[in-house]
């Protein structure tokens, strides 16, 4: 049997609208390393896809995978550059052999992967990740073993939310984190018990889930109670 919780957060994921750029997974696996994680996941229109997520220590990372067919990137060297629309560009340097200090990225031919933030803290003050939070869109140029180069553009118009809810942190004003989805779920399970006592109130249901997009996209608790305050 499904407990309380489970059920609201179903209700949550049924009302929750695709979206066009940026997705949340969860669980999703690293092909590197092989564990399981939450992932914000966007292609750009030649099909190579971006993840970024954290790590079991918390360390966050972005992973870029090629369309096959694309060639294979450079495992060692100066093997991409990573810019934020208006930002600094960053060159990602990868190495065969693990560094003692610095983390260099790790290239596997079709996927490479960058740490971008350490990971501590409620979000990122500056860096790559601030940059590419706040940047319009974000492009990666990737030098490819036979000596070419391929280019990539994602938008980051979308983002917000997914990367929130994969890093837990709080991204152009979504909320995340564990906290927040205890909160959230209780939020919506208070509402739907209401509409099931005395008995089950369908009318009560159709007022739930038209503001339910109050949480599942402007992620505003407050918003949703006042919404479905305002329905009775």
């Amino acid at each position: 049997m499904r407990t309380a919780k489970a059920a609201a957060t179903t209700f949550l994921l049924l009302c929750t609208p695709a979206w066009a750029e940026w997705t949340f997974v969860d669980p999703w696996t690293d092909p590197i390393n092989g564990f399981d994680t939450k992932a914000a996941v966007t292609t750009a229109d030649d099909g190579t896809s971006l993840h970024l997520y954290r790590n079991p220590a918390g360390r966050v990372y972005a992973l870029f995978t090629l369309p096959e067919g694309k060639g294979d990137i450079a495992v060692e060297g100066q093997v991409a550059t990573l810019t934020p629309e208006g930002f600094d560009t960053k060159v990602i340097e990868a190495r065969t052999e693990r560094g003692r200090v610095v983390e260099y990225a790790a290239s596997t031919g079709r996927t490479l992967r960058d740490r971008l933030w350490h990971g501590e803290g409620t979000a990122p003050a500056f860096g790559t990740l601030h940059d590419m939070i706040e940047a319009s869109s974000l492009t990666a140029t990737f030098t490819l073993s036979d000596g070419n180069e391929h280019a990539a553009t994602w938008s980051m118009a979308t983002s917000g939310t997914p990367i929130a809810q994969a890093l837990g942190i709080t991204v152009q004003g979504a909320a995340a984190g564990d906290e927040w989805d205890d909160a959230a779920a209780q939020a919506l399970l208070a509402a739907m018990t209401t509409c099931q006592f005395p008995k089950l109130d369908v009318t009560c249901v159709q007022k739930v889930t038209a503001c339910s997009d109050k949480i599942s996209q402007d992620r505003d608790i407050e918003a949703f109670d006042s919404c479905v305050a305002a329905q009775d």
